[in-house]
């Protein structure tokens, strides 16, 4: 009866040292790792992100059928993150978009020019710097101030 014990427990303690090994090195293979900054990015084994030169971590792969794209959050990294979610209703849609930019007045509404002539220019006919003019092209109508006469003379022409 010793014997018998003794040949049972060599038998079955071998296979099931084995067995253990099995399912370290099938567990070691299923292993995935990830950036966090970059979940995209799935690897087999340790290493660097190739993104941005983080340690990749564990995975959890318990449930076989997730979706690799899908980004789980604790309530405390969802709080970080200003995630908010709300209940699917029916409602009027309403967007808000805030951008940030620099305002710049549109030179086709500024008007400004300098005259080194006794008179004022009564009708400038560009609107903007860099506007294609061709020769001959009639740019202003000055109202000239002399003393005889006033009139006004499309004398700016190109």
């Amino acid at each position: 009866m010793v014997l018998g014990l003794l040949l049972g427990w060599v038998f079955f303690s071998s296979s099931s040292e084995e067995s253990n090994t099995d399912q370290n090195e099938t567990h070691a293979e299923n292993t995935i790792w990830t950036c966090s900054m970059h979940p995209q990015v799935r690897k087999s084994e340790s290493g660097q992100c190739p993104i941005c030169g983080m340690d990749l971590v564990k995975v959890n792969t318990d449930a076989s059928n997730e979706n690799p794209m899908e980004v789980k959050m604790s309530p405390t990294a969802m709080q970080l993150a200003n995630v908010q979610t709300s209940v699917i209703s029916r409602q009027k849609p309403m967007k808000e978009l805030r951008l940030n930019g620099k305002i710049k007045a549109d030179e086709r509404k500024i008007y400004s020019q300098s005259s080194h002539i006794p008179g004022r220019i009564e009708k400038l006919l560009l609107n903007f710097t860099g506007e294609a003019v061709s020769k001959g092209q009639v740019i202003a109508y000055i109202y000239l101030f002399v003393p005889i006469f006033y009139h006004v003379l499309d004398v700016c022409k190109l």
